[in-house]
């Protein structure tokens, strides 16, 4: 059977194969984008959908003052030394481009989200598609992949050899050559031996990302002479419902809200993010926890898919007062009133805060809301390594020619466990990286 050339082939149609597919066609590139689970979801479809462009116009229409600079400066603040700088300050300045990508060049949906706060941000920054969230934005994405007349879509499965020059990619029926492959595969979450390996802290943790994230494709570009960083980073996710079919979202604890144990107790600082919440919650009794808040912080979650589609699961609990939320959620009645109380004396800047948050943004108010949610593995961040472009690295320092990486089977942009890592970090490499790559292709 006859090979066709072709100028870049994408192995996987999550967010960064997309991106990274559309971003090539739209230069006049033909790309071949294959993916054999395309039927099942992956993690940009089960994500929260929102990605930090600081400086967009967007953003500067909204009057929000912000450039690729500031985010820098946040990440460097939360990730510290374990900020993969060989990757930041490319995606930081792409991320404008990307959002002017997407409304220019592909007239998706896109919206800046005015009213989402997130710790670590010091502005409001996350856009995402209309309406927001991942199931809508993989959708948009998915159409206009399927429908670009630059890119061919196949969903078998793919063996592929890497040639003297380039790769020769072979499906049951088709043949291709190309002198450039895109790695664009998750991660390793679905594949308990190398998540005990490398991420001990949620070994046996609830994963709630796609179930083909098995390492298959980062063990292509280790074959192929890539190596592997960050590999104890993962995004965390401590607002996930038993079961992982639904969840809260991040922003209540930013609001004013708290998280109790079965004994009414708070347990941790809520604000230190929804990524390092995760194994905070997995230590409580049953590994759960019950996050409380009010009427008033609900009021500001209507634009917040993932809360509706919790509240439409009937998974949040509603009482006028302490002792039927008490009694509808099966804690201690005497621990939960103390704990509220003591909140709100800290709220209200009458005492400090025991376990050292700062701020409780909002004093805590009849009625209550609640909803039970334990801790869970969303996607890890350690993979390939890349430079700035998405070129896959070998350990001189030298390319593997060819061979490009964005998304789970790339280094993220943190590791050191849940901790580094800032909540859109996500679909931000992803994004970025995978146009930075589609813009440096010969």
């Amino acid at each position: 059977m006859l090979s066709q050339q072709v100028d870049l082939v994408v192995l996987g149609a999550g967010a960064a194969g997309m991106m990274g597919a559309l971003a090539a066609a739209e230069r006049g590139l033909q790309v071949i984008l294959i993916d054999p689970h395309f039927e099942q979801s992956n993690n940009f479809a089960v994500s929260g959908g929102l990605f930090p462009a600081a400086g967009s116009s967007l953003q500067a229409k909204a009057g929000v003052l912000d450039s690729p600079g500031n985010w820098l400066a946040d990440l460097r603040a939360f990730a510290g030394s374990s900020l993969n700088e060989r990757i930041a300050e490319s995606v930081a300045n792409a991320l404008p481009e990307v959002v002017n990508f997407l409304i220019h060049e592909l007239d998706a949906p896109i919206q800046f989200l005015s009213d989402v706060v997130s710790t670590g941000h010091t502005q409001c920054r996350f856009h995402s598609s209309t309406p927001s969230g991942g199931k809508s934005f993989h959708q948009s994405f998915r159409t206009r992949s399927l429908n670009h007349p630059g890119i061919e879509f196949s969903s078998r499965f793919a063996n592929v050899e890497k040639m003297a020059q380039g790769f020769l990619v072979s499906t049951p029926d088709r043949h291709w050559q190309t002198r450039h492959l895109m790695l664009a595969g998750g991660g390793f979450g679905s594949n308990p031996q190398w998540v005990s390996q490398h991420i001990p802290s949620m070994r046996g943790a609830l994963y709630n990302g796609a179930p083909n994230n098995d390492a298959s494709v980062l063990a292509l570009g280790l074959q192929w002479g890539g190596y592997l960083s960050g590999m104890d980073g993962f995004q965390g996710q401590g607002h996930t419902h038993p079961g992982g079919v639904t969840r809260l979202g991040m922003a209540i604890p930013a609001m004013g809200g708290i998280m109790v144990n079965r004994m009414g107790e708070r347990f941790v600082r809520e604000d230190i993010g929804p990524s390092a919440l995760a194994p905070y919650v997995m230590a409580q009794p049953g590994g759960v926890a019950l996050e409380v808040f009010d009427a008033h912080i609900e009021n500001g979650l209507t634009n917040h898919s993932a809360y509706q589609e919790a509240v439409q699961a009937h998974r949040v609990m509603r009482a006028d007062d302490v002792p039927t939320l008490a009694a509808l959620a099966g804690v201690d009645v005497h621990g939960l009133q103390a704990t509220l109380d003591s909140v709100q004396q800290t709220a209200q800047g009458l005492s400090r805060d025991a376990l050292g948050r700062d701020s409780f943004t909002h004093v805590l108010r009849s009625p209550y809301l609640a909803s039970w949610v334990t801790g869970a593995l969303s996607h890890t961040q350690g993979g390939l390594v890349t430079d700035g472009d998405g070129r896959v690295c070998a350990r001189e320092g030298q390319w593997v020619h060819g061979l490009w990486a964005a998304g789970g089977c790339a280094a993220g942009l943190s590791g050191q466990g849940a901790e580094g890592y800032l909540p859109g970090n996500g679909l931000a490499q992803s994004f970025g990286l995978a146009w930075r790559m589609a813009q440096s292709l010969d």
